[in-house]
């Protein structure tokens, strides 16, 4: 009993960091319980067919790429403190240039780790930290905008503190600071920074089932010159379900109060997680973001966007059909509506879509093959009118990886 009681007090803090940008898909907290794992190294080298690597509607630059890495991870979850780490180091090369750049070199590395420490059977703090500096947009991370603009440092640093009243209520604090930033000077006006902090009160109605009330804020703040800083006020209900054996789920909606260049915008705000194990071998995650954004809202002497309304939607899932085989599968959907445009700019859409397939094989019992393919459809349309930004584009990838 007193060990599903701790489990429960380390649940708001590790779910207090909704609206940073750690992947969405970490929204609902892992089935079962973390298994400690001592450092594992990885090298893998992969090639690729990209028939749009520019990203055009209308004059497609089609490339086969390569790359190498080498990564670590290591995760100790017995320790009074526990922690955990995962790194890779490396770089993709094109044989035409790519990402709208005049480069063909490009980075793929990330770091992410994390920190959880137990004062006491009541009160537990966590940090966690992610540094990625790629291309390819991650639309689960809450902040991306919708295409790859050659490479970007995208980073985020969230604390939180999670404190037990009684056996029932607790209270979390937790505050956070990410960012993201271009390497390409062309895409510097859409740097930004976000500052984050809030509260909230939960409360466990079943071993199973908790309730909370949060409060939040946060500072979108953007490139000097290059449009308007904003900030953001959240009031959320939610409710969570974990330590199934079989599925974890957490969802929260409520209001979002943005205040930016002198006007004040009313938004709903709604935030979800679902993960489960249907049968033996098959697992699905979902993620579900509504938000009120301020992600590429600048557009020169024309002025800015005010509003952004963004809705991210994504699923994920792997069928292990046998110790030698597992299949991957998943989706992606990234849509936002720029309003309330300065200088009579009219209002438009943007969306973006992701599929994607793969397949992973033993090719010795150190070395893993993984086949995937994704495809992207992208399109900008102004009410019932195209804006002529629609492209589709088509990767195939495999990689060999060793570990030890």
């Amino acid at each position: 009993m007193r060990s599903v009681f701790l489990k429960g007090l380390c649940l708001p803090a590790l779910l207090a960091g909704e609206a940073l940008a750690m992947s969405l898909y970490d929204t609902a907290p892992a089935i079962g319980l973390p298994v400690s794992q001592a450092v594992k190294y990885t090298l893998s080298a992969r090639v690729g067919y990209d028939d749009n690597s520019n990203h055009s509607s209308s004059h497609k630059s089609p490339s086969v790429y390569t790359g190498a890495n080498f990564g670590a991870s290591y995760a100790d979850y017995e320790s009074t403190t526990k922690t955990h780490y995962n790194m890779s180091l490396g770089a993709t090369y094109y044989f035409k240039r790519a990402y709208s750049t005049n480069h063909k070199w490009f980075s793929n590395n990330h770091l992410g780790g994390g920190i959880s420490h137990s004062f006491s059977d009541r009160c537990t703090y966590s940090l966690n930290a992610s540094l990625r500096y790629q291309p390819e947009p991650d639309y689960s991370n809450g902040i991306s905008a919708s295409r790859a603009q050659g490479d970007c440092f995208n980073w985020s640093l969230s604390n939180a503190v999670t404190r037990s009243i009684d056996t029932r209520w607790s209270w979390t604090l937790n505050a956070s600071y990410s960012g993201n930033y271009y390497a390409e000077r062309a895409y510097e006006y859409d740097d930004r920074q976000y500052i984050h902090g809030g509260a909230s009160l939960n409360v466990k109605t079943s071993e199973l089932v908790s309730y909370n009330l949060s409060l939040r804020y946060r500072k979108d703040l953007k490139k000097s010159g290059y449009g308007y800083n904003s900030d953001n006020f959240y009031a959320t209900l939610g409710t969570s379900r974990s330590l199934t054996p079989y599925s974890s789920m957490n969802a929260s909606a409520g209001v979002q109060q943005k205040v930016i260049h002198r006007e004040k915008i009313w938004t709903p705000t709604a935030r979800v997680g679902y993960n489960r194990k249907v049968i033996e071998g098959l697992s699905i995650n979902l993620y579900g973001s509504l938000d009120n954004e301020n992600v590429d809202t600048y557009r020169g002497s024309f002025g800015s966007y005010l509003s952004n309304p963004s809705l991210r939607v994504g699923f994920s899932g792997s069928y292990t059909w046998s110790p030698d085989l597992s299949l991957t599968f998943g989706c992606s959907y990234y849509t936002s509506e720029y309003t309330r445009g300065e200088g009579g700019m009219r209002s438009y859409n943007r969306y973006t879509i992701t599929p994607t397939l793969g397949a992973s094989f033993r090719i010795t019992d150190k070395i893993r093959g993984v086949i995937s393919y994704t495809h992207t459809i992208s399109n900008s349309s102004y009410g019932y009118y195209r804006s002529g930004n629609k492209y589709h584009r088509n990767n195939v990838v495999f990689s060999a990886t060793y570990t030890f």
